[in-house]
């Protein structure tokens, strides 16, 4: 099997007042033996007109390219276009990371700033065969701000065989890091948003997308190939080496023996896709908490650190947060969880809270490590000893009155904005509304 197959094209129909023509022209349907896909068409405006085209997948814009691309087929074809031919877009897309059955839409983008659908492209692709065999696995806590992190962290780092940087707030994502690198160093060219082949060794802070993959390097019998399928599988083992190893050392440093796993937190991205893409045998840790206590949480450290440390600065009112939340984050986590629940574990906070023993139970027996009594009482143990920077990083008096806060801390017609936004996410997570 290739290692990416074009199963099915679909285009949409001319949208009067902002499409009025285009056409796909990459890729084909069938197989391909790189670890990325060319997509390259051209698009006339009705009225307006066409400034790029985005390739996006599940809400999120995975590449932007604009209209450069000069098509005097096009021109010829339409000879009142107003764009003196230049219509065409042509840009490349990896595959590493993505879901591995996919749908790509296209969509216009037009002068206004609307967009207009243009069509679908479904995919299937191999995961990236690395043969790195590793002696850790990743540990995924798929989470959110204000949830419940840091204390989920703390209680992970204290079973002998899971290995957490014990720095508070236990933020340390090294492995992230490497895997990230593989993702970025992976994608082929970008000039518009990533680096440039004329002023990429000026920028000493920012590496960026390979400027010269595929072209020109694929114009040379066999370099393309190499670029994009050994190269990739070379840098994935380097990257999941590097992970590894820094966590083998942080192990050694911690003086624990007969790690099993190294965990970190993450966030409801692609970059889970990734990871269960290069450890097939890694665990993954969905926790959720009442989103109205996360936001009402949310409120309260920006409130008590004088600070907009949740949500972008050019909210202006609580009100807008609750949407910028619940279309943001959150709707992240409750598109991700259906996705990979057949191989991930829900954690509730609220469970974890009040029933710590039997929760941690659960976890550990899905990650198949030791849950005994003394195991998980040990755990619990010290975990809840002293710690400054708990009580620091706390936004209520202690850990049980945080639960269902929003009802005291929110004034009613907040409680109101909170249940309208994110009642339905809530029940999905067998929340009470």
């Amino acid at each position: 099997m290739a290692l990416v197959e074009i199963d099915d094209i679909e285009l949409g129909a001319p949208q009067p007042g902002k499409i009025r023509a285009f056409a796909l022209d990459a890729p084909r349907i069938g197989g391909r033996d790189v670890y990325d896909v060319e997509i390259a068409g051209w698009a006339l405006g009705d009225g307006q007109r066409v400034t790029d085209v985005e390739i996006h997948q599940a809400g999120g814009v995975l590449r932007r390219t604009p209209l450069d691309q000069q098509r005097r087929d096009v021109l010829r074809d339409h000879p009142d276009a107003p764009e003196s031919g230049i219509v065409g877009f042509r840009t490349w897309l990896s595959v590493v990371g993505l879901e591995p059955e996919v749908d790509l839409q296209l969509r216009a983008v037009l002068t206004d700033g609307t967009r207009a659908r243009l069509g679908k492209i479904s995919l299937r692709h191999q995961p990236v065969r690395s043969g790195f065999e590793p002696k850790l696995q990743p540990l995924m806590l798929t989470t959110m701000g204000r949830a419940g992190t840091t204390w989920t962290m703390r209680l992970l780092s204290e079973h002998p065989e899971i290995v957490v940087h014990r720095w508070h707030p236990y933020e340390l994502r090294t492995a992230r890091y490497w895997w990230h690198m593989l993702k970025t160093l992976s994608e082929p060219r970008d000039p518009h948003h990533s680096a440039q082949a004329d002023h990429f060794q000026t920028n000493k802070h920012w590496i960026g997308y390979n400027p010269f993959y595929p072209e020109p390097i694929a114009v040379t019998p066999g370099l393309g190939e190499w670029m994009g399928r050994d190269y990739v599988e070379d840098l994935a083992r380097f990257c999941q080496r590097s992970a590894e190893e820094a966590y083998l050392r942080i192990a050694a440093g911690q003086n624990q023996t007969g790690v099993k796993y190294m965990a970190e937190k993450h966030r409801a991205d692609n970059l889970p896709w990734l990871v269960w893409e290069l450890y097939p045998k890694a665990k993954e840790l969905f926790l959720v908490r009442d989103f109205r206590d996360v936001y009402s949480s949310m409120l309260a450290f920006n409130q008590k650190f004088g600070r907009r440390a949740f949500g972008p600065s050019h909210i202006e009112t609580d009100e807008e947060f609750a949407s910028f939340l619940r279309n943001s984050t959150i709707r992240n986590l409750s598109r991700s969880w259906p996705k990979r629940q057949d191989r991930a574990h829900l954690i509730r906070y609220e469970d974890l809270i009040t029933k710590p023993e039997e929760t941690l139970r659960a976890i550990l027996a899905y990650l198949e490590l030791d849950a005994s009594d003394a195991t998980v009482a040990g755990m619990l143990e010290r975990a809840s000893a002293e710690n400054p920077e708990m009580k620091r990083h706390l936004t209520s008096t202690d850990v049980s009155t945080s639960l269902g806060r929003w009802k005291s801390s929110l004034t009613p017609e907040l409680q109101t904005v909170a249940n309208n936004a994110f009642g339905d996410v809530l029940q999905q997570f067998g929340y009470q509304v």
